[in-house]
């Protein structure tokens, strides 16, 4: 059982009286006080008489649209840049269903309340939502290269580990090089602090120094300053470099991915809003609510997509 100290957690504090919180004495000041003031209104408040009976009031529907969903990206060049080209032309929902799957179900930072096995079935759900959306919206080779991307990102998720009981940390990078069409750049920077830490070990501990104690952005001019003065040593070390990124995409092609949604019937909204439901009934083990929950809102999103930024609210007369 998860033991959660995030701030969902905190206990409600129970409503006092406010008699209960002030003295018998500045109660009955309160009142001589408030029975010396002259009310503002000398006549009763009464409604108008009419003989006619009013016409229902016709209020009209507000519709609420927030603003489009932001792209998330890994750090990872291949997995980002494959997600960029498979959203390249495509309409501004299908990008904000997309990257809201990979904030809320791939990578969510908050886990409040989930046990392992619900946030592994999360991820497996969402590569499920990512299949339904290639099904519908692209061709079979854009959906290749699309979902290949989308289950890394989910294995980045899987592989990632609990920072006290609800946050989660993925080892995912949060400044990264995006040029104008939204692709992303290996950052010359981790080319740079391979090559120091692997062939200038005290420098390289000066620079883990003045990053603790001056921050990232002294630290990243010492590592510059010494990358130019270095450039030849920078240069011997890049196939070790090269190396090194490929073994870290090879490890993730190993991570196993949750399979209690594998399979689902993408042909259509509704079949694949049943298979999933009948998918969670088997797994009963789960959190229940949760699921059933996501695919109520999934349900109630109208058209073919399973998230909307438009939403419609009524009240009655």
């Amino acid at each position: 059982m998860i033991n959660c100290t995030c701030y969902h957690s905190a206990p409600s504090q129970p409503i006092r009286p406010w008699r209960e919180q002030i003295s018998p004495e500045q109660d009955a000041k309160i009142r001589e006080e408030f029975q010396s003031i002259k009310p503002l209104n000398e006549e009763p408040l009464a409604l108008p008489q009419s003989t006619t009976p009013s016409a229902p009031v016709k209020r009209d529907p507000v519709v609420i649209e927030t603003g489009p969903v932001r792209p998330y990206y890994t750090g990872y060049a291949r997995i980002d840049n494959a997600i960029t080209d498979a959203l390249k032309g495509k309409g501004q929902e299908l990008k904000d269903n997309v990257y809201n799957i990979i904030w809320k179900d791939l990578l969510p930072h908050n886990v409040h309340g989930m046990e392992e096995a619900d946030r592994l079935a999360r991820i497996g759900l969402g590569v499920e939502k990512a299949q339904y959306l290639a099904d519908q919206f692209m061709d079979d080779k854009t959906k290749s290269s699309f979902m290949e991307a989308v289950r890394s990102i989910a294995k980045i998720g899987t592989k990632g580990t609990r920072v006290g009981a609800c946050e989660m940390d993925y080892q995912v990078k949060h400044a990264i090089q995006i040029d104008g069409d939204g692709y992303v750049h290996e950052n010359r920077s981790d080319e740079y602090l391979y090559a120091m830490e692997k062939k200038a070990p005290k420098e390289y501990e000066t620079y883990k120094k003045i990053k603790e104690t001056s921050g990232e952005v002294e630290a990243a001019l010492f590592s510059i300053r010494w990358a130019i003065k270095n450039l030849n040593l920078i240069n011997s070390n890049q196939k070790d470099y090269k190396e090194k990124q490929e073994e870290r995409y090879e490890k993730l092609k190993k991570v196993e991915l949750d399979q209690t949604f594998a399979g689902a019937d993408t042909s259509s909204k509704e079949s694949f809003l049943a298979s999933i439901q009948e998918k969670l009934k088997a797994n009963k083990s789960l959190q229940m609510n949760f699921f059933l929950e996501q695919i109520a809102g999934m349900a109630k999103t109208p058209g073919s997509y399973l998230f909307g930024r438009r939403q419609v609210f009524t009240a009655r007369a």
